[in-house]
């Protein structure tokens, strides 16, 4: 064997353990990577059915379905969601009543917001949606 290349392996095997482990490590931070950003979008995509459900049951508020008169929400209630697929979301609706005529008629328009949040602002579990919807009813 030739003395003056007998290190040349060496620095080889070297080289590729390293180049080895920076793509190992860059592998690993792209699944953590990909993984948070799947776990912030599910978060996302819940928050945004727990405010839907919201303005589903605001709905259902404001337009009874038995035979009493529609009325605008008297307080701006806030619960929290059950259920495995939205615990842990609070839900708050807002309600606003506002009246215009068109022509004879008097329409009356409620404007629902509904906002689901959960986790703590300023942190990286917090998630907020809102939503709003207008509903119109008009005497027979």
């Amino acid at each position: 064997m030739n003395k003056k290349a007998s290190g040349f392996t060496l620095i080889t095997a070297i080289f590729l353990l390293s180049v080895v482990a920076v793509l190992s490590v860059y592998m690993i931070n792209a699944r953590v990577v990909q993984q948070t950003t799947l776990v912030y979008s599910l978060q996302g995509a819940r928050a945004m059915q727990a405010a839907r459900a919201g303005i589903e049951w605001g709905i259902y508020q404001v337009f009874p379905p038995s035979p009493q008169l529609p009325s605008c929400l008297t307080t701006n209630p806030t619960f929290e969601a059950t259920g495995a697929a939205l615990d842990k979301f609070t839900i708050e609706l807002d309600c606003t009543l506002s009246t215009h005529t068109e022509g004879t008629t008097l329409i009356t328009t409620y404007q629902l917001t509904s906002t689901a949040t959960t986790g703590v602002y300023g942190t990286l579990d917090y998630v907020y949606r809102s939503l709003e919807a207008s509903v119109s009813e008009q005497p027979p």
